[in-house]
């Protein structure tokens, strides 16, 4: 009788490990980065914008755009004048140049009314 308890303390010990190592892995799994999320829209910004204007949900999706750059500070950058890019890596902003043609998937987190820009974060330069 004696190892029977034995038996089934190990059993519950044994599954409370498991049980907390599968939590552990799925609490703390790595996060999707920009790279790996799959594009909803390729297209230039205007026609992103258009789509948006149109009805169209494209909130925390990733999207392909490209445009020239209108505008340049240390948060990003803005592309025509109407969409604000968010890099994941801040030194990408400093080897940009104003008026540069580009390509930049981001994730869209929604539409700034009073500065009137399409917000995109999470962003990276795209060949």
């Amino acid at each position: 009788m004696n190892s029977l308890k034995k038996n089934k303390k190990l059993i519950l010990v044994s599954i409370i490990v498991l049980a907390g190592f599968f939590t552990y892995n799925y609490v703390f799994q790595e996060a999707e980065t920009t790279e790996d999320i799959e594009v909803v829209f390729t297209g230039s910004s205007k026609d992103l914008i258009s789509k948006i204007n149109e009805g169209t949900t494209y909130t925390s999706k990733a999207v392909l755009i490209e445009g020239k750059i209108s505008t340049i500070n240390d948060e990003g950058i803005v592309i025509d004048e109407s969409v604000f890019c968010q890099f994941t890596n801040p030194d990408t902003v400093q080897q940009l140049k104003q008026n540069q043609s580009v390509k930049v998937k981001g994730i869209i987190i929604g539409y700034d009314d009073l500065l009137n820009e399409l917000k995109l974060n999470q962003c990276i330069i795209k060949d």
